[in-house]
């Protein structure tokens, strides 16, 4: 069965908030005066799927306990065997 690549964000842990003010808010300091990056709020990791939901799945057991965005999941168009 063909399966496509998907590109997962993962938040950092207690890391919530800066996440969803840096990538909804677009705020690039958090309220302590922080600069917010990309890196510092969270993560993407790539995982193959038959579906979003199957690569979401994968992710969620390999970052137990960390929040992932799923609306920001991205999919690669090239299938992976």
């Amino acid at each position: 069965m063909a399966k496509a690549r998907y590109y997962i964000r993962v938040i950092h842990k207690g890391r919530e908030k800066d996440y969803f003010d840096f990538w909804r808010r677009d705020l690039r300091q958090n309220t302590a005066g922080e600069a917010l990056t990309a890196e510092l709020v969270g993560f993407d990791v790539a995982q193959a799927g038959a579906s979003v939901e199957e690569a979401i799945a994968a992710v969620r057991r390999k970052h137990a306990g960390l929040q992932i965005d799923t609306q920001s999941t991205r999919v690669d168009e090239a299938i992976v065997d």
